[in-house]
């Protein structure tokens, strides 16, 4: 039953993100333009280079750049690319889930709700539409979750061994990923009997699990005099943070109709509460040990507490349903175990299979705003031209315009300009971003001007405002250059820089 209902619904996720898919292919923003622009870099000079300043990938870990180094080898264009990998992998953790649900709940059927809440599931199609790391990493955190659980269980060597590889590859994909390989340490540690055991095993698992990021934040650190790239202050209290959270909670589940939500949810207690007076069978020896709630739990809670203090620490984009879909397959597998916990060990089969409908209606009700969000959100983007690369709105850009008009392409000609990543998309200019005004020495003036150095003709484009908190301004740069304006419109300036 596992293999089946695995499959049947992993066929169904996969159909169903190409439903919700553009035409176009993935949508193309500017975090896809920087990944493929490093997997560029890396196959034509063999070091992966960030967009806009041409130096070392140090902001985000290698591992989706070095995916779509293939996928660009493989003649496959980043966007088509992008999208099959993002179907593949909603499928295959569809399928992964199906098996493990059905390897450890005591309540099998409580696997069906679970799975139909896993793939008609709100972030999972948002990030499924997107040439981002996110549905990577989700699937790497679940699976790692998996396979240490399995260890746990039947103490081979092969599942430690492949959950520490994953892990490790969790842990390339983002940065965040330290959290899942924190918290599975927590839970081997606790799962061990002897203290020496407990330190071995632990010990061994984070070894080998993180020394591949250990090389690459070394390599980092060589490079930048930091880890993981320089970061500034926060611009949002926790309180904020708490309430963007909210709202992306509130469009996951409750997007037209909240009362529905309501509704499951009572129901969902209701049931709990109708199991936990029934006649139960003696749990088996090995039932304190089954830590699957304790792990799924402690998951959520690590990276959630982790992303709410980076968000909160340091500036990042605003919390959204990108940053927070990797915590929804844990939030339905805690709320699915916690209902095997109350209903796995009653006697009688035929209260099992009326508490198993129930759960099954539950999650239905629940479902019903997801289906409305990806009705009224998902499906029309099919059609749609969304992305920095497809939108009319920025192919029609009057900065676009006037550069085009303007400027004439060639080997020797650097753009720079605070719209370098729309330029780059659509011309054939090379485009820098300004120097950043604060940060690392590598993005400032000074080692920036030395790679800036050997173009004969250089470009300031500047749209908007012509002060800037971030970038170095229209009057810094007269400062240092010899400027003369050349083009202009009510939207952006152009000035030759020499």
């Amino acid at each position: 039953m596992r293999y089946v209902a695995g499959a049947a619904f992993a066929v169904a996720a996969f159909i169903l993100v190409f439903f919700c898919m553009p035409q176009t292919g993935a949508i193309y923003t500017h975090d896809t333009q920087s990944y493929e622009y490093a997997a560029s870099t890396l196959i034509e000079s063999g070091t992966m280079k960030y967009f806009g300043y041409d130096t070392p990938i140090i902001q985000w870990p290698p591992l989706y750049i070095l995916i779509l180094a293939v996928i660009k080898l493989l003649g496959i264009s980043v966007a088509e690319g992008a999208a099959w990998l993002n179907a593949g992998l909603f499928a295959y953790l569809i399928y992964v889930s199906s098996v493990y649900l059905f390897e450890n709940l005591k309540l099998k059927a409580l696997a069906i709700p679970a799975l139909i809440l896993l793939t008609l599931s709100v972030p999972f199609i948002y990030v499924s539409g997107y040439g981002w790391t996110e549905m990577l990493f989700i699937f790497l955190s679940v699976l790692s979750m998996v396979l240490m659980l399995m260890y746990i269980k039947r103490r081979k060597l092969s599942w430690f061994i492949s959950c520490a590889v994953v892990s490790s590859l969790c842990w390339l994909t983002r940065y965040i990923g330290i959290t899942i390989i924190a918290s599975l340490a927590i839970v081997l540690f606790l799962s061990e009997e002897t203290f020496i055991e407990k330190l071995k095993k632990t010990f061994s698992y984070g070894v080998f699990s993180c020394f591949p990021m250990a090389l690459w934040v070394l390599r980092n650190y060589l490079l930048s005099g930091t880890f993981t790239g320089g970061r500034q202050p926060g611009e949002f209290t926790l309180n904020d943070n708490i309430e963007l959270s909210r709202k992306v909670f509130s469009e996951w589940f409750t997007f037209e109709i909240p009362e529905l939500t309501l509704i499951s949810l009572v129901f969902l207690l209701l049931l709990i509460f109708i199991s936990i007076p029934m006649k139960r069978s003696k749990p088996q020896k090995n039932d304190e040990w089954a830590p699957d709630l304790a792990t799924n739990f402690l998951i959520l809670a690590v990276y959630s507490a982790v992303l709410l203090y980076s968000a909160t620490s340091t500036a990042m984009d605003p919390i959204n349903s990108r940053l927070w879909s990797p915590v929804y397959p844990f939030i339905i597998f805690c709320i699915v175990f916690l209902a095997d916990m109350f209903t796995g060990t009653i006697k009688e089969k035929s209260t099992k299979g009326v508490l198993a409908a129930g759960f099954v209606v539950f999650a239905l009700i629940f479902a019903i705003n997801p289906v409305m969000w990806i009705h009224a959100e998902g499906l029309p983007r099919k059609h749609a031209l969304l992305g920095s690369k497809e939108s009319l709105d920025i192919k029609n850009s009057p900065v676009l315009e006037l550069t085009l008009n303007t400027v004439e392409p060639s080997a020797n000609t650097l753009v720079i300009s605070n719209d370098a990543s729309i330029l780059s998309m659509h011309t054939d200019l090379k485009c820098y971003y300004p120097p950043k005004k604060n940060g690392i020495p590598i993005y400032m003036f000074g080692r920036y001007s030395e790679r800036i150095a050997d173009y004969k003709t250089i470009y300031l484009v500047w749209s908007g405002p012509l002060e800037s908190e971030s970038f170095m301004d229209v009057s810094q740069f007269d400062e240092v250059f010899d400027m003369e304006r050349i083009a202009q419109n009510n939207y952006c300036s152009i000035y030759r820089l020499k």
